[in-house]
């Protein structure tokens, strides 16, 4: 097991402005959330909201929309899987619940869900919820409380619908279809939890030992990933998600423009949520760049590439 890495680091809001220019505004270090995650202003009131959330819940929710993805899942099927672990665990990775539930989404090993251990490790998790989804009769278009419900047997099926405005919040950002703008403060508490050890991706060999490990546990979580370049001090590297979003087995669903921004959009998000317990120093994505504490408009890598710097 690899023990966390605890980097402060002042991350801030971006939110998009008149005439397309993006405006800047610090979270702070003292009070109010440990992170936010701006919602759709334009939408139907109260159905895209902001989130806050605590860094390791930000975390959890960027690694279950990660694994929705990896197997070509749309939005609303990571709608629905952060709704649910909302209600079951508060986006907690709890170690105990109702009699033997555990993680995420409180999955019982007595009701075949996997061993506690298992159960734990939230890629393992999602994945299995992802599984038992996909079995449900007109889950992708199906009353979320209906849904979750066919896969959680809960005794408060009703419950679920409470966090869909939040969970969509949630899911458009790390699917790619909002522009860039998770943000922590300063002095967020950086996850605790072990990380297993994952395999090294291919080609990134060359990189230091800190962004080996950022580009393993993303492969788990979001997919196979492509190493395009490694800086010559093995600091900085580009890289491509090997899923794209808006593929399923059924082909594009999204224009290639789009598709790509998105796949682009989507890994860049998860970077920036694992970044506090992690040494990432800068984040740059269709034409966006997360450094320094800020989000701003930024020349990069052509989509669907993503560049990632470590300390």
């Amino acid at each position: 097991m690899r023990a966390a890495v605890i980097v402060p680091l002042t991350v801030v809001v971006l939110a998009a402005a008149a005439a397309g220019v993006w405006a800047v505004t610090a979270l702070g270090s003292a009070g109010g959330p440990e992170c936010r995650v701006p919602g759709d202003p334009t939408a139907a009131a109260g159905s895209v909201p902001d989130v806050e959330l605590t860094a390791a819940q930000l975390q959890n929710a960027s690694t279950i929309a990660a694994v929705g993805l990896s197997r070509g899942l749309p939005e609303r099927a990571v709608v629905i899987a952060l709704a649910t672990a909302y209600q079951e665990s508060s986006l907690r990775n709890r170690p105990d619940g109702d009699r033997d539930s555990v993680g995420l989404f409180q999955q019982r090993p007595s009701q075949g869900w996997g061993t506690a251990a298992e159960i734990i490790d939230p890629v393992y998790s999602a994945g299995r919820f992802y599984d038992a989804l996909v079995e449900v009769e007109d889950w992708d278009t199906g009353a979320l409380t209906v849904v979750a419900q066919a896969v959680q047997y809960s005794g408060f099926p009703e419950a679920y619908a409470q966090w869909e405005p939040q969970a969509t919040t949630l899911a458009r950002q790390f699917t790619g279809a909002a522009p860039l703008g998770p943000s922590c403060r300063d002095d967020a508490a950086a996850p605790t939890a072990a990380v297993p050890d994952r395999p090294v991706v291919p080609g990134a060999e060359a990189a230091g030992t800190a962004a080996a490990d950022l580009l393993a546990d993303a492969a788990a979580e979001r997919g196979p990933l492509t190493v395009l370049e490694v800086s010559a001090d093995g600091r900085t590297v580009t890289v491509s998600a090997d899923v794209p979003v808006g593929v399923d087995p059924g082909g594009v669903t999204a224009g290639a423009s789009d598709t790509a921004t998105a796949t682009a959009r989507s890994l860049a998000a998860w970077a920036v949520a694992h970044a506090v317990g992690a040494p990432v120093v800068e984040v740059v994505a269709a034409g966006q760049g997360w450094t320094d504490a800020e989000w701003s408009d930024r020349p990069g890598p052509d989509v669907p590439a993503v560049r990632l710097t470590v300390g």
